[in-house]
């Protein structure tokens, strides 16, 4: 009956994410300024929406738009006029809204969460098997299990896999973003405030996924049978953020240069799938085809002979049917903006030896706060995998969580020298696994045919110790401003102390830790 009940609750997850999105893609009526009413259910959807923008602002939704007029030669968002002039109709014109639409871009999100919960369910019995018991007493244990840095997977699932889940969730807020839906690499300031909304937006998403209701923790109960960690916490969001700058070069140089050359469509079709995956899933989950782009046309029917007419007028005269030029600049300038960062962020990877012996290597993510010219608020969570440990079944994390302050005296300096204070505390597990009894147990259940009833616990094979003490960090480094908005952080050199006893052959009293990373800064452009 349990096992039912939850079935019917991930059914009705995926139905509640479907239906209004179907419903937010069919056009039934709008209704402009003047009154007159546009009945637009038997107009089809194109493959694209209309490529250029008008001249009051440059990021429209497709019916504030027209074809064949754009005041600002930006070939990236509009086709050559050549051939264009074909696709130009009259569109209903309805006043621009630039707030984010945060109902249909959590439902995709909630979508999308469907399928990857759907996918696991299909393939994992363990997964399928958790369905069964009391929900909310699982639920909260599973949380509760979270601790440490590693998760236990391999590169694959933390580095790759997790990476482009962040990138898809930053790519559904990006789509239903009206101020900054039509970005592109080399956009400036308004690119970058698009990232910070998308990296925002990716981070919580991605949080609930993995200990939110409907999360790993809620239906999966991941975490009482695998080893915890919160490594895809800080590095999903982060690295998501970095596909998508990737991504978004790659649609620049890459897709946008091959599309002046060639007019396959399934050649551009595929490129632009698999060059941009996280842009390609975001737009199956406004069911849309996953080689979409807002600012471009398509590529069949009369749109792919009007590219064929293109790509020979640039044979012959040299115009590129496609070609960015950046948006039009806003009234404030660098100038305007301060030089030291009013928030900066910051992902970097992690080496640390204790003292007493034995060392780690991991990451983190921290985030500071300006309170004046030369003074921070910090606040970090970081975490490290102990290596070298006496057998393959031990293993060990430590992860550090706290807040302080930070001086930095010649922030406004390219060369930024930095020291800093941060009081919080450290957790250290050591795990032991009976791998022997974990194989019997495993070949009891059977994938739920054998003798055991259910899929065994990581508690039934492993033992853990763990001790979390208040702990303190002193250390400092250097930042060097690479632009405005990024900056990265040559050194990093800390010593801290942790309130604690040993934890079986991991001493984490002392220790000395070493990093370099990437910083975000915001308030600067």
């Amino acid at each position: 009956m349990k096992r039912r009940i939850r079935r019917t609750f991930l059914v009705f997850v995926l139905v509640l994410a479907v239906r209004p999105v179907v419903q937010a893609q069919t056009y039934s009526e709008v209704t402009p300024e003047s009154g007159e009413s546009y009945d637009l259910q038997h107009l089809p959807l194109p493959d694209d929406p209309p490529v250029d923008a008008a001249s009051s602002n440059p990021r429209l939704s497709p019916f504030d738009v027209s074809r064949s007029t754009y005041p600002h030669p930006d070939e990236s968002r509009r086709a050559s006029s050549s051939g264009v002039e074909a696709f130009s109709r009259a569109q209903p014109k309805v006043p621009a809204d630039k707030n984010l639409k945060w109902r249909v871009a959590n439902q995709e999100s909630l979508l999308f969460t469907g399928i990857m919960h759907t996918f696991n369910v299909w393939t994992e019995a363990g997964t399928r098997d958790t369905l069964n018991g009391h929900w909310l007493q699982q639920y909260l244990q599973s949380v509760g299990e979270l601790r440490g840095w590693s998760d236990g997977d391999t590169f694959m699932s933390p580095y790759i896999g997790h990476t482009i889940e962040g990138s898809v969730f930053g790519y559904i807020e990006r789509q239903n973003d009206p101020k900054y839906r039509t970005v592109q690499w080399g956009d400036g300031r308004e690119y970058f405030i698009s990232l910070l909304r998308s990296l925002t937006y990716s981070a919580i998403w991605h949080t609930q996924w993995k200990i939110g209701p409907a999360s790993e923790a809620a239906i999966g109960n991941v975490m009482l049978h695998a080893s915890p960690g919160f490594i895809t916490l800080t590095d999903t969001a982060t690295l998501g953020t970095v596909a998508m700058i990737g991504e978004d070069a790659a649609d620049r140089y890459l897709i946008m240069g091959l599309e002046n050359r060639i007019t396959n469509p399934p050649v551009i079709a595929l490129a632009r799938s698999f060059l941009n995956p996280g842009r390609a899933f975001a737009n199956v989950m406004a069911f849309r085809v996953p080689w979409h782009r807002d600012m471009r046309m398509g590529l069949f029917g009369r749109n792919h002979q009007v590219r064929k007419e293109l790509i020979e007028a640039y044979h012959e005269t040299g115009e590129k049917a496609f070609e960015y030029v950046r948006l039009p600049r806003t009234e404030n300038t660098a100038d305007s903006y301060p030089r030291e960062a009013s928030i900066e962020l910051s992902a970097f990877p992690v080496f640390q030896t204790y003292l007493g012996g034995g060392s780690c290597i991991g990451g983190g993510g921290s985030g500071a706060g300006r309170i004046n010219p030369t003074w921070q608020f910090v606040a970090e969570l970081s975490g490290c995998l102990v290596m070298r440990m006496p057998s393959s079944n031990q293993s060990g994390d430590s992860l550090f969580y706290g807040g302080g302050v930070r001086w930095t005296p010649k922030a406004s300096h390219y060369f930024s020298p930095y020291l800093q204070l941060m009081i919080g505390g450290n957790k250290v597990t050591h795990e032991t696994d009976n791998i022997p009894l974990r194989e019997l147990l495993m070949a009891e259940w059977n994938d739920g045919n054998g003798t055991l009833p259910h899929y065994p616990l990581r508690s039934a094979w492993s033992v853990q110790v763990s001790h979390n003490g208040p702990a303190v960090k002193l250390g400092g480094g250097f930042d060097l401003v690479i632009t405005r908005p990024f900056a990265w952080r040559l050194l990093d050199l800390e010593y801290s102390h942790a309130w604690t006893g040993d934890v079986v052959n991991i001493h984490p009293q002392n220790a000395l830790r070493i990093s370099t990373g990437a910083v975000l800064r915001i308030g600067t452009w």
